[in-house]
Order: structure tokens, then C-alpha cells, then sequence
């Protein structure tokens, strides 16, 4: 690896981890304004004015897509969209702690389907990396009993969906305009929320100033600059390590809710903390000095 390209890796990695913590400042936001939304209607007015805002900045580069291109978008949409939706119908069953525990599995699940797709598992430490990221993620999210229920169930199947996101995205970001892909998946989810709001909520026009504010803000940051940053971020590395690094929306959903006083620090949370960092530097540190994460090839 070049010191160019070990450069550009480590701005996208570093872009990933962002992407990240900026997901996990905007959860109090997101907490606050589907207090004033339906959820569906929610997620349609932030990611259309999301689309329109990125639109802005690359419709003549939309407009040169070609057919297979589009393709590509609505594939990678499609599977943001399905776990926006099955996560989002999931927490009316379960409780906010488990439901976020759960989603976060997919930073599991994304070297499971490359391994069984491909053969190339990740190499010991970044496998280390990912268990102790996950089991850091588990002590600050879940404080009670791990059951299995309906809304576990659909939870899982929009985890499922991340990961699937998380792989489209990967394969699409190196064959397509990184603004256009990021725009077309923003549009594809916001009219399809919308559209789901339409048909079964009971949305109102103009739900406050207040609700408003948070709608700008996380299109904005959860929107514009954050789904940039992943599409562009995940061109330059592999969807394992991606997968690590945005991960850290859940431990930065906590110290925001910590900072905001919605939350206390624990003695199990500090723990917490200390296995999620540590597991993402592990796998990170060892995949930039290194380049592509080493895989034990499964075929003989």
C-alpha cells in the first residue's frame, strides 16, 4: 500500500467512525422529534429533504447515470430503507436498550456473509476486535433479560438488512458517482417512508417548530453528511472494518444521553466504553498498518 492510498484509507476510515458518532448524537434528536412524528412520516421528511438537499449538488452527475447505475442506487436503498423500517417497527415490542443491541449485530453478521459467500473469513484480530466491540455495545445497551419475542424477531431482520446495506453499498460505491449514489439512496427511503406514513399513520402537516429543528438538524447531519461520508468512506476500505467503525452509533447514542442527564455512568457502562473502544482501535489500527484485513481462506 502506497502512503497515498494508506493516506486515503485512513480519512475514510476516520469519515466511517464520524459517520458513527454523529448517528449516535442525533439519537436524542430523533428520540425527541418522533415525540411530535409518526415515525414513518418522520424518516420521509428527513431523508426527502435530505435527497433535495444533496440533489442539489449532483443532478447533472444523476442524469449521466446509466440504467444498470440506477440499479445499483435502488439495491443499495432498498436495504437502508428495509432496516429503517423493520428496526422501526421492531421497538414498539421491545425496549430502546435491546432493540439498538440487536441492531448493532450487524457488525457480525457483514464478515459472516462475506465468509460464506466468498470463503475469506477476517483474520484473528479483527474477529477480536468485533467480539469485544459487541460485547461492549451489550453491557451499555442491555440491562435486563435477552428474550425473544416478535419485536426481537423484526429487529433482527432489519439488522440483517444493515448488514446487507452495508454489502450493496460496498460493491456499488466502486462502480458509481459517490454524490449521486449517496442522493439517489436518501430519495429512495425518504418517498418510501413517506409513502408507508401515508398508508398507515395519522401524520400532521406541521408538527412544530421544535420538531422542525430536529428534522433540518439530523437531515442535515444524519443525512447529508453522514451517508456522504459512508459512501465515500466505504469505497476506500472493506466492509468489515466499516462495519466496526459505525458501530460507535451505539456508544455515542449513550454519551449523549449521558451528557444530556437522560442517562447515569455505571460501573458497567465505563466497561462497556473501555471493550467498544478497544475493540474498534484493535480491528482499525491493525487493518490500516496492514491494508485489506487479512482473511483464513475456508477452501482447501
Amino acid at each position: 500500500m502506497t502512503s497515498d492510498n494508506k493516506r486515503t484509507r485512513l480519512l475514510a476510515e476516520g469519515g466511517l467512525a464520524l459517520t458513527g458518532v454523529i448517528w449516535g448524537a442525533n439519537f436524542t434528536l430523533v428520540k425527541f422529534a418522533v415525540g411530535f412524528m409518526p415515525p414513518f412520516y418522520y424518516l420521509g421528511v428527513r431523508f426527502i429533504l435530505a435527497f433535495l438537499i444533496m440533489g442539489a449538488f449532483s443532478v447533472k452527475r444523476i442524469a449521466r447515470l446509466s440504467s444498470r447505475q440506477w440499479g445499483m442506487a435502488g439495491v443499495v436503498g432498498l436495504c437502508l430503507f428495509a432496516g429503517f423500517a423493520f428496526q422501526t417497527i421492531g421497538i414498539l415490542s421491545t425496549s430502546p436498550g435491546i432493540n439498538g443491541f440487536l441492531t448493532c449485530l450487524y457488525v457480525l453478521l457483514v464478515p459472516f456473509f462475506i465468509g460464506v459467500t466468498t470463503g475469506k473469513w477476517p483474520g484473528a484480530r479483527v474477529l477480536l476486535g468485533i467480539v469485544l466491540v459487541v460485547g461492549g455495545i451489550g453491557l451499555l445497551t442491555v440491562s435486563g433479560q435477552l428474550t425473544f419475542g416478535i419485536g426481537e424477531i423484526l429487529t433482527m431482520v432489519g439488522t440483517i438488512f444493515w448488514a446487507l446495506h452495508i454489502l450493496a453499498l460496498s460493491w456499488a460505491t466502486k462502480r458509481m458517482d459517490v454524490m449521486s449514489l449517496t442522493s439517489l439512496q436518501l430519495g429512495l427511503v425518504g418517498f418510501l417512508s413517506l409513502a408507508i406514513s401515508l398508508l398507515f399513520e395519522r401524520p400532521t402537516l406541521f408538527p412544530g417548530w421544535s420538531a422542525v429543528g430536529a428534522v433540518v438538524y439530523t437531515a442535515i447531519m444524519g443525512g447529508v453528511v453522514a451517508y456522504f461520508l459512508m459512501t465515500w468512506g466505504q469505497r476506500h476500505t472493506t466492509p468489515t472494518i466499516a462495519g466496526v467503525l459505525m458501530s460507535l452509533e451505539s456508544v455515542f447514542a449513550v454519551i449523549v444521553s449521558i451528557a444530556c442527564g437522560f442517562d447515569s455512568l455505571t460501573w458497567r457502562g465505563v466497561v462497556g466504553f473501555c471493550l467498544a473502544f478497544a475493540g474498534t482501535g484493535l480491528a482499525q489500527t491493525y487493518s490500516a498498518s496492514t491494508g485489506p484485513e487479512p482473511v483464513l481462506d475456508a477452501r482447501p
